[in-house]
């Protein structure tokens, strides 16, 4: 029998930040992960030489990855990580709110009989970076450097709280899907897509319109992602913190208390924070172990949890070229958002995959290609190549790529179970290939040195992520955790006694920053 003060089940980023925020008060912690490595959705590999990153291609800063890595002391240099957005020919470097007017004129450019379309859009983008501003504090006068007085504060701290208050109004208004919202600005289904089309389907308007502002706060970690978490790992191990990987938690006895693990190995614990998945928590709990006061509660959360599903996945392919690096710089920057078609995915990773499920049992092989071939043509692809941010991330004169996509769990699960899947994922790695080596990288297919990819079942059964997702809960349908920021601080709470969870699944819309924030929100809980 094992026994902690504190078990951190998890070692992604929410699980890192929570158990170095606790040992670092001295607390008695341990921290279980399943995989040989922590960092989840999180981590750099090496593959002949190329890294690649498994995960996150960069990090959102967010005001809280540098005052992360400042206050534990992390030993990390950050690098830049400009991004591209890129149309057909045309690729922008984002480079400060006035990109946004050069993004105008590309637009206007694409669809010249849309310019009053792309008016009313870039408004709306420019009012969202505007209510940031003000709701992450940039101008708030209560967090001004020089010491000021009190009294001579009192007109700017209420004209503050009247622009914040307008702020959350403004925000909330916006909590509905993008699509529905780009339909009042536009008619223009391309301009849309081109728009949106590399968001999840039915993300909030605001989380999605604000992310042209987000571009201008990735960060690169010198030596990957992955260097960044060896670190967090370091520094808990470095403050008493105990790590045990190889170690799956597979069942919790809420009553005792108990952990046990898939060898067979039991844990006590007083507190716990659990960074997984939250459907894996509610499954492996057996209502038995709930007191009788707490089952009722315990139940309808569970119903809850388990009856939603994770946001779409994503489909990865890593190639290595016989390229230098400097080649792909002269086009854009390691980071780029790539449309190759202006005329935009339409209803075909919508209404067009739905057919395709509706009819699958009498699908043949090559109508699914058929649409895959559509799919690859007209979609956004997310492109990352870590050379062009540190060079020593590739042989010299040569290029590891990172081509991603969004794609859907169920058809890929579904093909899987027809038997089509090895041949499936060599056609997708060689579509998506031809698609970036027709347009943006001309002649790339050439010289490629050799490819692999990773589908959305690779995501769930390496992160144990609900239908693979990246981002937690699925938008289409009622969301089962918290989702105004005001009652973020209460999104780390369980229906078990003592026991919190962080991470991508207990607050929504999420990423890298809300599991910072909710890890170290748990991790307070439990001092």
């Amino acid at each position: 029998m094992i026994e902690k003060d504190i078990i951190v089940v998890g070692g992604g980023i929410a699980g890192l930040t929570a158990g170095l925020s606790l040992v670092c008060k001295g607390r008695n912690v341990l921290l279980v992960e399943k995989n040989e490595n922590c960092g989840g959705l999180m981590n750099s590999f090496e593959r002949n030489g190329f890294r690649f990153e498994a995960g996150a291609r960069a990090l959102v800063n967010a005001g809280l990855v540098k005052p992360l890595i400042k206050e534990f002391g992390l030993d990390i240099e950050i690098l830049p990580n400009p991004i591209t957005l890129g149309i057909e020919e045309r690729q922008l470097i984002i480079d400060g709110d006035k990109s946004l007017n050069l993004y105008a004129d590309v637009l206007n450019e694409l669809y010249p009989e849309s310019k009053d379309e792309v008016g009313r859009i870039i408004q709306a983008i420019r009012q969202i970076i505007e209510d940031m501003k003000v709701l992450y504090g940039v101008d708030n006068p209560l967090f001004a450097k020089e010491k000021r007085n009190v009294l001579t504060m009192v007109p700017s701290v209420v004209a503050w709280m009247f622009k914040f208050l307008r702020t959350m109004y403004r925000i909330n208004k916006m909590d509905t899907p993008f699509e529905d919202y780009l339909d009042g600005l536009a008619a223009n289904q391309s301009l849309k897509d081109i728009i949106g089309q590399h968001f999840f389907r039915n993300t909030p308007v605001f989380f999605a319109l604000s992310y042209f502002a987000l571009y201008n706060d990735y960060i690169y970690p010198k030596g990957g992602v992955g260097a960044f978490i060896q670190q967090m790992v370091e520094a808990v191990r470095a403050r008493g913190g105990e790590i045990r990987h190889h170690t799956e938690i597979v069942s919790v006895d809420a009553k005792n208390k108990m952990l046990k693990d898939s060898d067979g190995n039991e844990y006590r614990y007083k507190k716990m924070i659990w960074t997984g998945d939250l459907k894996a928590l509610y499954a492996m709990t057996n209502d038995e172990s709930i007191e009788k006061k707490n089952l009722g509660k315990f139940r309808s959360r569970k119903q809850a949890i388990l009856a939603h599903q994770g946001a779409e996945s994503v489909f990865s392919v890593f190639l290595a070229a016989d390229v230098p690096p400097e080649y792909f710089r002269d086009i854009a920057s390691g980071h780029v958002f790539y449309t190759p078609n202006r005329q935009g995915l339409g209803t075909v990773h919508t209404a067009g995959l739905q057919a395709l499920l509706q009819r699958w049992d009498t699908l043949q092989e090559e109508e699914l290609y058929e649409w895959l071939e559509r799919f690859c043509f007209y979609n956004t692809f997310e492109i990352s190549i870590p050379a062009l941010r540190e060079p020593d991330a590739a042989p010299p004169g040569q290029t590891g790529i990172i081509i991603s996509a969004l794609f859907d769990y169920t058809l890929t699960r579904k093909i899987r179970e027809r038997g089509w899947y090895e041949t499936f994922k060599k056609r997708v790695e060689a579509l998506f290939i031809k698609t970036v080596s027709s347009s943006i990288y001309p002649g790339l297919k050439d010289k490629v040195l050799f490819s692999f990819s990773t589908s959305p079942l690779s995501i769930y059964e390496r992160a144990g992520s609900s239908e693979g997702s990246i981002v937690g809960w699925s938008f289409e349908n009622k969301i089962p955790v918290v989702t105004s920021m005001f009652s973020m601080g209460s999104s780390v709470e369980t229906a078990l006694p003592d026991v919190y969870a962080a991470g991508k699944w207990v607050y929504s819309p999420a990423g890298g920053p809300t599991a910072i924030m909710t890890g170290r929100i748990a991790a307070k809980r439990c001092k």
